[in-house]
C-alpha cells in the first residue's frame, strides 16, 4: 500500500515510479508534426540596465492563445513577419507596430519593404546566441530560491550583451567581465508563456507544498498528476525562423544556451528548421564562483541534484 502524502518524508523516492516510467514523462508531452504559424504583432525598443537597448517583440501563433516574446539583442535579428507590409496599412501604423529601422527619432528611414527586403535584414556572419526561458514567476519576480530560472534569465542576457568570451565559445562562460569583448553581440532569449514547465502556476505553487512534506520537483508534478515536464519548444523553434534563424537564412546555426536535453533535442525543429551548432551550458554562478555570487539554498541544491540525476539535465 503507497504512504499517504503525509508520510512522505520517510518515502524513498525510488519507489515513486520506475526509471522508464521518469522517462517517459520527463519529455515534453506534444511531438509536433509541424512548426506552429507566428506572427509577429508589434516590436519596441527597451533600455536596460545594462545599458545596452534590447529589441522586444511579440508574438501570437496558431497553437495556443498565449503572446510569447523574443527579447533580441543587437541589430542584425529582425522578424519576418513584422517587416512584411499588411494590408492597407499606411506609415503610421508601420511605425506603431514597429515595423522601422533606425530610431523612430531622431534617424528613422522609411519602413516599408519591397519584395526583396520582405524577410528584414538578418545579416549575420555566426552563430549567436539563443536561450530557450520558460516563464517563472517564483524565480524571476519574488526571488524564489527554489530554483535558478531568475539567475539564467539574467546570466543569458549578461552573456549576449557582453558577447561570447573565448571560454564561453568553448562551452563555458566566466564571471570575469574585464575578459569579455565590449561590443555586444546579437543573441535572443525566446521567452515562452510556459509557467511551472508548462502546468501553470497555480498548479507549481501547489507543488512547492508537495515539495515541503518531502518529494523532489518531479514528484511533486508526478504526485498531482502531471507530466514532470508539460512544455513544448515548437513556437520557440517558428519564432527562431521568423527571426531568420532558421537553416534557410542562417546555415552558421544557434549556439543554445541550455543544460535540458529535451530542448537540444526538440529545440531544431521536427524536420530540422533550426540547426544547433553548440549547446553552451548555464553553469549555476555559485557553482562557477565557489560560493561568491550566485544563488545558494538547500532548496536549490536539491532541485539541481533532482535534475540532474533524474531527469537528465547536463550539469
Amino acid at each position: 500500500m503507497a504512504p499517504s502524502l503525509i508520510e512522505t518524508t520517510t518515502y524513498s523516492p525510488v519507489k515513486l515510479a520506475t526509471k522508464s516510467a521518469i522517462d517517459i514523462q520527463t519529455k515534453p508531452t506534444t511531438c509536433l508534426d509541424r512548426l506552429p504559424h507566428v506572427q509577429c504583432h508589434v516590436r519596441a525598443r527597451v533600455p536596460t540596465t545594462t545599458g545596452s537597448d534590447v529589441w522586444m517583440y511579440l508574438y501570437e501563433n496558431d497553437a495556443d492563445d498565449k503572446e510569447h516574446l523574443a527579447i533580441v539583442f543587437g541589430n542584425s535579428i529582425w522578424s519576418r513577419s513584422l517587416n512584411r507590409v499588411w494590408d492597407g496599412e499606411n506609415e503610421l501604423q508601420r511605425m506603431v507596430r514597429g515595423a522601422y529601422t533606425g530610431d523612430l527619432h531622431p534617424g528613422r528611414t522609411s519602413s516599408w519593404a519591397d519584395d526583396s527586403q520582405q524577410h528584414g535584414p538578418t545579416t549575420l556572419t555566426g552563430a549567436p546566441l539563443v536561450r530557450v526561458h520558460s516563464e517563472c514567476f517564483t524565480g524571476e519576480t519574488a526571488w524564489s530560491t527554489r530554483c535558478d530560472c531568475g539567475e539564467q534569465f539574467d546570466e543569458a542576457g549578461r552573456l549576449m550583451v557582453a558577447g561570447l568570451t573565448s571560454g564561453a565559445s568553448s562551452g563555458r562562460s566566466t564571471p570575469d567581465d574585464s575578459s569579455e569583448p565590449s561590443e555586444p553581440s546579437s543573441g535572443v532569449i525566446v521567452y515562452l508563456r510556459q509557467e511551472g514547465r508548462g502546468i501553470g502556476l497555480k498548479e507549481k505553487l501547489k507543488t512547492f507544498n508537495v515539495q515541503d512534506l518531502g518529494r523532489d520537483t518531479l514528484e511533486a508534478n508526478l504526485f498531482l498528476n502531471h507530466p514532470a515536464d508539460a512544455r513544448n519548444f515548437g513556437v520557440a523553434t517558428a519564432i527562431l525562423v521568423d527571426l531568420g534563424l532558421g537553416v534557410d537564412s542562417n546555415p552558421a546555426g544557434i549556439r543554445l544556451l541550455t543544460n535540458n536535453p529535451n530542448k537540444l533535442g526538440t529545440v531544431g525543429g521536427p524536420r530540422g528548421e533550426v540547426k544547433i551548432k553548440e549547446r553552451v551550458p548555464m553553469i549555476p554562478l555559485a557553482w562557477k564562483t565557489d560560493g561568491e555570487v550566485g544563488i545558494q539554498s538547500p532548496e536549490l541544491e536539491g532541485y539541481l541534484k533532482t535534475k540532474t540525476e533524474r531527469m537528465g539535465h547536463m550539469l
